[in-house]
């Protein structure tokens, strides 16, 4: 009876993760091959398909297999990805994968980002109540219409110089003949059919984002020495600076890196320019990565550290999907706000379609991923996705 249970958690996990495979007829720890009789293989078959339907709810419909082998055969069942997140046992616990074993769900946040993953639920198209076009930043709307319809105004020699000779609505005209800004905006998706502005309309474009999103920020700390828990700051930006939309938040970030990391030395010339310690391209890639990726159900900002030897950025949530930093690496990418992905590319410069990280570790083979695992030194919640990134003490030059 106890296996029973422990076999639909393990369902339970896979189901809630990106699915996966149970076998029966080997041994965990040693690897050998109990193989199973025709007797055995028939009840396993049974108990395995009962399980499903009625060990995990809502329940899911699983493929099992007799793989023969010497002396008899092992089961395999499939166990897909579910499309009807979040599943959990028959005590109502919810389970998920993590690395080989499980663990379980208690963090409402996380339970909403699960219900994104089947398409039940996203975050970033919801609606910012009493919002309205008046929020929303102009010129930053015009920077987005002119690279996302580059050939129609490169058609009518506009550019970021002459935008400001038009309004909104005149720009949207041009793109589509006789509409306004906010038709254009319905169309595109970023003012919902309820006549409501979408969580990535604010992100995107408000003028003062924080005022409706307040956890939509970032934390930038400069530290002496090499712990967290130091009081001594060489530069901790002011909340002020940083509130904003997207755009601002990433040039705001970019600063503080390129006044705080110092510069290196590539060329053997005492009067060579120097290049910043870490690649400005890998802190592009990891910074867009925190502000487009970041779980935007947790209601905490993204935050930035600098020490004496290293640069960390914790993003709220750890990877969506089941994902693995090894996936991460190998370039799969699975957007949790995909809406919000989809569009801040033509605003925010990074590659997209997963090879911004493998670009990213090209420059800088030395970050380190964590992906909601504590660490002695990385002080964060277990909900975190962290990038770990060593400083370059030697050769180094003036700021």
């Amino acid at each position: 009876k106890e296996d029973k249970y422990d076999i639909g958690c393990e369902m339970v996990a896979f189901s809630n993760s990106r699915g996966g495979r149970l076998v029966i007829g080997i041994n965990d720890k040693s690897g050998e091959i109990n193989a199973l009789s025709y007797m055995e293989l028939q009840e396993t078959t049974n108990l395995l398909t009962s399980i499903a339907s009625e060990n995990v709810i809502p329940n899911v419909l699983i493929d099992v297999e007799n793989v023969p082998t010497t002396g008899g055969a092992v089961v395999v069942a499939t166990i897909p990805e579910g499309k009807n997140k979040p599943y959990h046992d028959n005590k109502g616990i919810i389970w998920v994968k993590n690395g080989a074993d499980k663990r379980k769900v208690f963090d409402n946040s996380e339970l909403a980002d699960m219900m994104g993953d089947c398409g039940r639920y996203y975050a970033d198209e919801e609606a910012v109540r009493d919002a309205s076009i008046e929020d929303l930043d102009a010129d930053t709307i015009k920077l987005y219409m002119m690279e996302r319809f580059s050939p129609v105004f490169r058609g009518k020699n506009i550019d970021e110089l002459t935008m400001k000779d038009y309004s909104l609505d005149q720009m949207a005209g041009f793109v589509i003949k006789g509409a306004t800004i906010e038709r254009l905006l319905r169309n595109l998706r970023f003012i919902r059919p309820d006549g409501q502005m979408t969580k990535a309309a604010m992100m995107l474009f408000g003028k003062y984002t924080q005022r409706w999103l307040p956890e939509i920020t970032a934390k930038c700390i400069c530290f002496f020495g090499n712990s967290v828990g130091g009081t001594q700051f060489r530069d901790k930006m002011h909340d002020m600076e940083i509130e904003g939309n997207l755009l601002h938040q990433y040039r705001t970030i970019m600063n503080f890196f390129t006044r705080n990391l110092r510069k290196v030395q590539v060329k053997r010339e005492f009067n060579s320019l120097g290049e910043m310690e870490i690649p400005y391209e890998s802190l592009t890639e990891y910074v867009v990565n925190a502000l487009v990726h970041r779980s935007l159900n947790i209601k905490t900002p993204i935050r930035i550290f600098i020490f004496d030897d290293r640069v960390e950025i914790h993003s709220p949530g750890s990877l969506p999907n089941g994902l693995t930093i090894e996936d991460v690496k190998n370039g799969t990418s699975m957007p949790r706000n995909v809406f919000l992905f989809t569009n801040a590319n033509y605003l925010l410069p990074y590659t997209g379609a997963g090879s911004g990280v493998r670009r990213a570790l090209e420059y800088d083979p030395d970050a380190v991923f964590s992906n909601g695992v504590s660490d002695k030194e990385i002080t964060h919640a277990s909900n975190e996705f962290v990038i770990t990134i060593p400083r370059k003490s030697s050769q180094v030059t003036d700021q």
